[in-house]
């Protein structure tokens, strides 16, 4: 008969030695219902049937500390040596000839094996009533079973974690090794035969079975029967089959050695990991036939260990290898629990390295929330304050500031320990997952600022470290997909894509491909910037820029409001041949480090406007003033005519235009004061704030409409576009694309509105980077206008408030820096200065 369970590769007969009948069924001799030998009598007398101990006089008899089928355990004094020692007898009367023997073999190996891991035999003999006995250390505590048990119960709180119930384990293993070294094989493993004592200590008990290969006999092969469960009884059949290696379960005793040990090791450690035996049954005999049958199932979860457990499952296979040769010595398996331990007590040290770190982070996040409240303090204090006022008035929030200064250095040195400290648990252990997970989150942080900022070095430095510490949580946002959905009124349009790439150091664009016709709903894209161009029949084609950030999605959803706005599509005709549309949505206001006053970083919703393509010139603004002269408005249009109020005459205040006999106003072809030249197309100089408001009602009843000063966000976000540039051609500050100082080889001065053709922004407005600045219709603030939750909600300032009105842009007069577009100036409202002119917006609603 072939067995099937035969390991793979080998067929041969299922051999059962004299106690094993041959069959499909191997069941011993003796073998009960429960899988217990039945009672065999024996021809040793006198029997021992009563309590009475009669001692060696060195010793005296204490009581019974345990009692078995085949024996008992008494602690008793040595009288010699005044010490107490266990006992252990041997009952005649219910064991066989050869578990005398091998009572009396266990004793001798016992003795033999002089290691910690193993109790120390002291003495041995034969009692008055024929019983063997010998003495040895009375081993106090509980057995690795109940170790076990209590680390999987998860109803109790564990006095064991993981790898210290492991590194007992591995001194288990060191015991086997040495023994194992010293010809000795144990052949009865298990957790309920490793004894914890009271001091940590560990010992490997129950060496009855145990088998000295120099000196073995064949008798010592005769199986007598099996074991019950997990104990081993009187007449055992070489061990116990929850942990019996397959060459033991098949009676096949020439193969039993030290790999046999081994594989109950494995046996042992497949416990401690899953908290059950490999091989679970209701009798012996069932669990035998599990044994015969193939290996166990392997779990290879993370287990009771941790995660980290999981690579002790491959050793667990390795130990359990169905074929003995296959099998890693004990030395080999205490090696390799070693350096899972040592790997085990680097991530506990580096765990804690990481808990040093973690308790720096509340002081970093309460030195830097200190920091930020004491400047929005200081901040309140110096907007209270007019520019004006002397240093004693400010002096107490720039002490304020000095102090916002010192906290915010305190925090970066405890961050910079903060990040050495994970650094250095990563020195410990290089893949901990929980200081990469800090380290992650800490760059991603830096990124984002790195990509606020439009710092290329940085953003790819930063990007480049989230990358190395991130483990999947920032997969996607590093992949940077983000997608647009975009609805327009009436629906329909098509979509041409363009994607803002870099060329000759400034942003154009290059057309990708066609997005389809209106409404797109979360259609993916990219991260970057865009310009969507809108086109319809018998409507203005519109552009609409979009920026797309890392994992973002673009929705142009209105504050309040729950769906995207509808982008309106204006009518031909709806918009003049000289203004723009700017339709409604957000877009990244302030943020830039270099511009002077800027604005932090926001984002702003800003709904839809009109504004002019080009400044007002001077040929539109003598316009005005003849149209008031003509209509019998001198007084009005003297008022609003330009004046040079840094002028040295004596009245203060000359005016830059002529005066002609019949009371219109015309261009000087050159100031005669300034040597600069005044071309018609140019925009004009010296007007006030009140002269811009002027022209701006004046157009509103000459054209309808409602015509104003852009605010200031406003502004910014026809220069600027949506995706936080710094200048309106991209981030490169160059002097020749607008007209400012460095752009002229002459003298500088003014020039036609429609000379600087790359001073332009991504919606087409012209020379927001140069010639004049731009008044605007609201107050100069330094925290700007009011945003509440993002949404702007321009205010005109009061014709009758002197306080500064806010400027932007830059000038003919000015280097390129100032003509960042996040850069704010500001002015009086009644006085005319050489760079700044106006031009007009007006609402879409």
């Amino acid at each position: 008969m072939v067995d099937p369970r035969a390991t793979p590769g080998k067929s041969r007969p299922l051999q059962c030695r004299r106690t094993l009948r041959p069959g499909p069924h191997c069941v011993p001799k003796d073998l009960g219902p429960t899988g217990t030998l039945k009672a065999r009598a024996t021809d040793e007398a006198p029997l021992y049937t009563g309590d009475v101990l009669d001692l060696p006089e060195r010793y005296t008899d204490l009581g019974r500390i345990a009692e078995g089928g085949s024996g008992e355990v008494r602690r008793v004094r040595d009288n010699v040596l005044d010490r107490v020692l266990a006992m252990k007898i041997l009952h005649v009367h219910h064991v066989s000839r050869k578990t005398r023997k091998r009572f009396e073999a266990e004793a001798r190996v016992m003795a033999r094996l002089q290691h910690p891991g193993i109790v120390a035999v002291h003495d041995v003999g034969v009692l008055p009533d024929h019983r063997t006995w010998y003495t040895m250390k009375e081993v106090r505590g509980r057995t690795f079973l109940e170790v076990i048990d209590e680390l999987h119960d998860t109803t109790q709180d564990q006095g064991w974690n993981f790898r210290r119930v492991l590194a007992n384990f591995q001194r288990v293993c060191e015991t086997v090794a040495f023994s194992h070294n010293r010809g000795i094989v144990h052949r009865d493993l298990k957790p309920a035969n490793l004894m914890v004592g009271e001091f940590g200590d560990i010992l490997v008990m129950d060496w009855g079975l145990a088998r000295d290969m120099s000196v073995w006999a064949e008798e010592e092969a005769e199986p007598d029967s099996l074991s019950d469960g997990d104990h081993t009884q009187d007449g055992d059949v070489l061990g116990t089959p929850s942990y019996m290696p397959p060459e033991q379960a098949s009676g096949d005793s020439e193969m039993v050695g030290p790999s046999s040990d081994v594989y109950s090791l494995g046996a042992v450690l497949y416990q401690l990991l899953a908290g059950h035996p490999p091989y679970r049954g209701s009798t012996a005999y069932e669990i035998l036939l599990k044994v015969l049958s193939g290996p166990p199932q392997m779990p290879w979860g993370p287990g009771i260990g941790g995660p980290e457990a999981a690579d002790l499952w491959p050793l667990v296979n390795h130990c359990m290898e169905r074929e003995p040769e296959k099998r890693p010595s004990a030395a080999q398996l205490v090696r390799a629990l070693q350096d899972w331990l040592d790997g085990a007590r680097r991530l506990e040290q580096a765990l804690e390295i990481v808990d040093d770190a973690r308790a720096l982070e509340p002081r970093i996040n309460k030195v830097r929330s200190e920091a930020t409240a004491l400047r929005a303090e200081a901040t309140e204090m110096l907007e209270a304050i007019k520019p004006t006022a002397p240093e004693d008035d400010k002096l107490p929030a720039w002490t304020l500031e000095d102090r916002a200064a010192e906290l915010e250095r305190d925090a970066t040195l405890v961050e910079t320990r903060w990040l050495q400290t994970l650094r250095s648990a990563l020195n410990v252990a290089p893949d901990l997952p929980e200081a990469h997970a800090r380290l992650a989150q800490h760059y991603r942080g830096r990124l984002q600022d790195a990509e606020e900022r439009r710092d290329p070095h940085k953003i790819a430095s930063f990007e480049a470290l989230l990358r190395d510490h991130d483990r999947g949580q920032h997969a996607a946002y590093l992949n940077g997909a983000g997608a647009v959905t975009l609805v327009t009124t009436p629906p329909g349009a098509e979509v041409l894509l363009h994607r803002y790439v870099p060329y000759g150091r400034r942003l154009v664009t290059e057309e990708v491909r066609s997005l389809g016709t209106t409404p797109l709903v979360e259609e993916p894209l990219e991260k970057g910037s865009y310009l969507l161009e809108l086109r319809m029949d018998a409507h203005h084609t519109v552009r609409y820029p979009v920026n797309i950030e890392r994992g973002s999605h673009w929705a142009g959803i209105r504050p309040g409001d729950s769906e995207p706005t509808p982008i309106w599509l204006p009518p031909a005709g709806a918009i003049g041949p000289d203004e723009l549309y700017i339709p409604a949505g957000w877009f990244i206001a302030g943020g830039d480090p270099e511009a002077a006053e800027v604005l932090p970083r926001q984002r702003v919703w800003v709904d839809a406007f009109a504004i002019d393509r080009f400044a007002v010139t001077n040929r539109a603004y003598l316009a005005f003033l003849n149209d008031l002269v003509v209509a019998g408005r001198p007084d009005e249009a003297l008022a609003a005519a330009p004046r040079d109020k840094t002028s040295h005459r004596d009245d203060g205040a000359r005016l830059v235009y002529n005066v002609c006999d019949d009371g219109r106003f015309s261009l000087k072809t050159v100031d005669v004061d300034t040597r600069t030249r005044l071309p018609p197309g140019s925009p004009l100089m010296f007007v006030s704030w009140h002269g811009a408001r002027a022209f701006c009602e004046w157009r509103s009843g000459r054209e309808g409409g409602r015509w104003r000063l852009p605010d200031e966000l406003e502004w910014e976000k026809a220069a600027r576009g949506v995706d936080g540039r710094f200048f309106v051609w991209g981030d490169h500050p160059e002097s020749t694309w607008a007209c400012v100082l460095g752009a002229h080889t002459d003298d500088p001065t003014r020039m036609d509105v429609d000379t600087f053709p790359l001073d332009c922004s991504a919606y087409g407005v012209r020379g927001m980077a140069g010639n004049a600045r731009d008044f605007c219709e609201n107050l100069w603030q330094a925290d700007g206008p009011d945003t509440p939750g993002g949404l702007l909600r321009p205010v005109p300032a009061d014709d009758d408030d002197d306080e500064y009105r806010s400027v932007r842009g830059g000038a003919w007069a000015s280097v390129i820096h100032h003509s960042r577009v996040g850069s704010r100036f500001g002015a009086r409202p009644g006085i005319g200065f050489a760079n700044v002119g106006f031009r007009c917006a007006r609402s879409l609603d």
